[in-house]
């Protein structure tokens, strides 16, 4: 059994050319130090921990924070040549563009400021920014807005020389404003300005829907998230076909956060176009692999209806955010059409199938309440043991609406639409889970 072999029995979260990848770059670069590895492979820094925990008869015994093989399994592993590991399958490259910003970066003065949860971005990370836009058509002749920019992104569009109409760098801080404004006169780059902007604040009705292409890296909290995607289609025209460039990040080990953020760009009425996985490195943020995915998002008709997301102050991560503390909730609206006359007028009929119901989903009912319309309907309230039930009628149209809120997972989820389709006697049933 070779070294390759034998690392891999010693360690399997990771697919086999992911830790093929790791050992390339390990003896490659050795001794490598930890911070670069996971800007390398985007991995988060609790993985790679246990990673070198499991592999660790196979590495050098140091103290300090650097990776390297054992001298004595270097050319074994060497002559296995294990192949290097595409940990995003896109790559731009512009070396005068990124000597400049690393010219500018050390010039700063500042390093990032984690109270409005900046994590600065490599410069090569900017570039790509840039390029990949320039790749897709967004920059020649658009007007861009760049609603938060410690990566430096205005700078680099500039640089490109491609005549885009203007743009916009929103920023909340003023150092950083500052350094882009210096930046900007240096370089003689033209249409290019800055405005201090707290985006917890309403933006001015003269930056409203004026932009073709908005790119936001925002806070990684669910509220910093959708305020920030609901600050980006306020400065997107309002026709289809805005573009916005999207950067967020977590740890694959955490694929629920994911999910609540497919769910806000959904809930937004934004399409997503592409996404390209740990495009993006950065010094730090190595609880998420320094590395954010890039999501390209394009308004569709359902964005343009007039819902704001409701200002809120705790968009950052060092904030005490109230959504961590609420306790668990579970809430499902069932809407229930063409229902048999004979079901959807009898009280006994219904509240027998309800009863039935709880009993599949092991709601335990401590009390009820019928309440009869003079139309013929009924509202029937199901006090839980571990929340609420509320069934409404209407015979008129052959329908029920169901609100059940539960402080406990439900029990067997993926039968409620066979349960309720044998209970009420239709197939004509919608399920909606509510975050």
């Amino acid at each position: 059994m070779g070294i390759l072999d034998k690392i891999y029995k010693s360690y399997n979260e990771l697919p086999e050319p992911q830790i093929e990848g790791i050992v390339h770059t390990i003896l490659k670069e050795q001794p490598v130090t930890s911070g670069s590895l996971i800007r390398s492979t985007g991995l988060p820094k609790e993985t790679l921990r246990k990673f070198k925990i499991a592999i660790s008869p196979f590495l050098e015994d140091t103290k300090e924070d650097k990776i390297s093989f054992k001298q004595k399994f270097v050319q074994e592993l060497s002559n296995e040549n294990p192949q290097p590991y595409k940990w995003s399958l896109v790559s731009f490259e512009r070396e005068d563009v990124e000597e400049i910003l690393k010219g500018i970066r050390n010039s700063y003065g500042s390093g990032p400021k984690r109270k409005y949860d900046q994590f600065f971005a490599t410069e090569e990370s900017t570039v790509k920014k840039a390029l990949v836009m320039k790749e897709r058509g967004d920059i020649k002749g658009r007007r861009i807005a760049l609603l938060g920019d410690d990566d430096l992104l205005s700078v680099a569009l500039g640089l490109l020389g491609i005549e885009y109409s203007q743009i916009l760098v929103l920023d909340i801080d003023k150092e950083l404003l500052k350094s882009i404004d210096k930046a900007v006169e240096e370089h003689g780059l033209h249409n290019i300005r800055t405005e201090f902007y707290d985006a917890r604040r309403s933006l001015r009705p003269d930056l409203r829907n004026r932009f073709d292409v908005v790119v936001t890296d925002p806070p990684y909290t669910v509220a910093g998230v959708n305020l920030f995607l609901q600050r980006s289609l306020d400065l997107i025209s309002a026709g289809l076909g805005g573009r916005l460039y999207f950067y967020y990040g977590n740890s694959y080990k955490t694929p629920e956060k994911t999910f609540k953020i497919q769910e806000s760009i959904t809930a937004f009425g934004l399409l997503i176009l592409e996404k390209i996985d740990r495009f993006i490195s950065y010094y730090g943020a190595e609880s998420i692999g320094s590395s954010s995915s890039l999501y390209l998002l394009e308004r569709g008709a359902s964005a343009s209806r007039n819902f704001q997301y409701p200002a809120v102050k705790e968009i950052y991560t060092y904030q005490k955010r109230h959504e961590a503390d609420f306790p668990f909730v579970e809430h499902f609206v069932f809407k229930i059409y063409d229902v048999p006359d004979s079901m959807v007028n009898s009280k006994s009929r219904i509240q027998k199938a309800l009863g039935k119901f709880c009993q599949y989903h092991k709601l335990k009912v401590v009390n009820t309440e019928v309440t009869r319309f003079s139309g013929g309907g009924y509202t029937f309230n199901y006090t839980l043991s571990n929340s609420n039930l509320t069934v409404h009628t209407w015979p008129e149209l052959n329908a029920l609406h169901f609100v059940l809120v539960t402080c406990t997972a439900v029990v067997n989820p993926e039968r409620l639409h066979e349960n309720l389709s044998s209970l009420f006697k239709t197939e004509k049933i919608e399920i909606e889970k509510i975050e």
